[in-house]
């Protein structure tokens, strides 16, 4: 039995009928895909800034009780947007572009078409999100205490790691613009702080409380947040490997790899327990009754109030204060961020694996550069608002001079080949996902048999149906030819 995959054919006489239409359809679809990577950036940017600016409402709210709110309320809700999410997503993939493959079997683990070979292990969606909560709790837990132009200077170093893993990992090949673009991006860090280090003023761990109050903590924040950033560039390779090798369904991905987070969060709940650095409280095993409900109280926006039995008065907790913060609790704020952080983190699944991990990352840095910009604004960010100092405007363009020196060449494999769009793990079962906007598979894994069937990249497909083995597309019908 030959391993050739099943084929659809575009040339057949029979075929042609419509082809007026058919190539308009593809001068319409050729249109859609030249800008489809311009608008999807411009989006995933402003997305991905007003995620970071209303995150910052919420943990500074949430100051004494992060490790719940990183670990308990984030995960869930998150995962309940994206429930609501994929069921949008699957009636307009049945109903409006008639692919009877989506229907309730979509959220069960082992869907055929999670990917273009087939069901994914669901393990695998789990190694896909572990690191990713690893990395929200380490760069949350020290949130309240650094101010949001260095967390986005920051974060930038989870670059780094992304390049340093995808060489050795994934033996992408870069040429001498991606390092020097890289370089640029931690030099933009240094600039930002340049003037602060020299001169102490304002020193280094100072930050505004959500009440407008400045306040010092322990410079070991910083140590904890650069320590949380390498969690995120192993995620993002694991991300291009899965994504790309196995044309994965971007949308499944999304479920599944959500579904895990819950689990990983609740597993992270102890580190609640662990001392950490000033100002932030410890909790004890046997106080875990009591901090659910006090970060519960705080999460409505109420200060919890403790209970001194020496003198028989209640009082409030240092820290607890900002839970009553003006400008609305921190579930308020959290509803808001959740728009955001859900279209975001779609998006850049689906940068990864357009593009690559590593240009998706650069793409962030003019992210965390509009993030910056935007949190001056107190409509937007609060009595937390501050004015950008001038080095931190020389920074932040630094950063931007990095993004475009970095898509001055393109990435390649270790085989050579351009990194840009999805592929197989076996070369005869290529394709390219650059010629498709589409968060699907570009192959269809036929139902009745163990072979994979693909569509040519250029078709836009309105009605699949494995019953019978048919394909319509663009007005167009396409036979299978299956070979033995």
């Amino acid at each position: 039995m030959s391993s050739e995959p099943f084929q659809i054919l575009e040339d057949e006489p029979e075929c042609r009928e419509g082809s007026d239409s058919s190539e308009d359809n593809e001068s319409s679809f050729d249109l859609i895909e030249k800008f489809m990577v311009p608008v999807v950036f411009v989006v995933f940017v402003t997305m991905r800034a007003m995620d970071r600016i209303f995150n910052k409402r919420v943990t500074d709210r949430m100051r004494n009780y992060n490790v719940m709110y990183t670990n308990i309320f984030w995960p869930i809700g998150v995962q309940l947007m994206t429930y609501l999410m994929v069921g949008g997503y699957i009636y307009y993939q049945r109903y409006f572009r008639r692919d009877l493959r989506y229907d309730w079997r979509f959220f069960l683990p082992g869907a055929t078409i999670a990917s273009g070979v087939g069901a994914i292990p669901i393990w695998k969606f789990g190694v896909f999100s572990v690191w990713d909560q690893l990395n929200a709790t380490l760069t949350n837990l020290p949130a309240p205490f650094i101010d949001i132009c260095s967390q986005s200077i920051l974060t930038n170093l989870g670059l780094v790691w992304t390049v340093l893993l995808s060489a050795m990992w994934l033996g992408t090949r870069y040429d001498q613009e991606h390092y020097i673009g890289c370089i640029l991006v931690v030099l933009s860090g240094l600039i930002a702080v340049t003037v602060q280090i020299q001169t102490g003023d304002p020193p280094l761990g100072q930050y505004v409380t959500a009440t407008g109050v400045f306040a010092s903590s322990s410079a070991v924040w910083y140590i904890i947040y650069i320590i949380g950033t390498i969690p995120q560039g192993i995620s993002n390779c694991y991300k291009q490997l899965l994504l790309k090798d196995t044309d994965l369904e971007v949308m499944y991905a999304t479920l599944w790899s959500g579904n895990w987070q819950v689990l990983w969060g609740l597993l992270l709940f102890p580190l609640n327990w662990m001392p950490l650095p000033e100002p932030a409280p410890t909790t004890i095993p046997s106080e875990t009754g009591e901090y659910l409900s006090r970060a519960w109280s705080c999460f409505m926006g109420t200060a919890p109030l403790s209970f001194n039995a020496t003198t028989m008065q209640h009082f409030v907790t240092v820290g607890d204060q900002q839970c009553a913060a003006s400008g609305g609790s921190a579930a308020v704020w959290f509803v808001v961020y959740l728009c955001f952080n859900i279209s975001f983190n779609l998006l850049f699944l689906w940068l990864v694996k357009r593009m690559s991990a590593t240009w998706a990352t650069i793409a962030t840095v003019l992210c965390l550069d509009l993030t910056s910009l935007l949190s001056m604004s107190e409509a937007l960010e609060g009595s937390e608002a501050r004015p950008l100092t001038f080095e931190q405007y020389l920074g932040l363009f630094c950063a931007g001079i990095a993004m475009w020196v970095y898509t001055l060449k393109e990435e390649r494999d270790r085989h050579g080949n351009i990194v840009n769009g999805a592929h197989a793990q076996d070369d005869s079962y290529r394709i390219a996902a650059a010629a498709s906007s589409s968060f699907t598979s570009d192959r269809v894994t036929a139902n009745n048999f163990n072979f994979g069937a693909r569509f040519t990249p250029k078709w836009k497909g309105n009605t699949i149906n494995h019953s019978n083995q048919k394909s319509r597309i663009g007005g167009e019908v396409g036979r299978l030819t299956i070979t033995f």
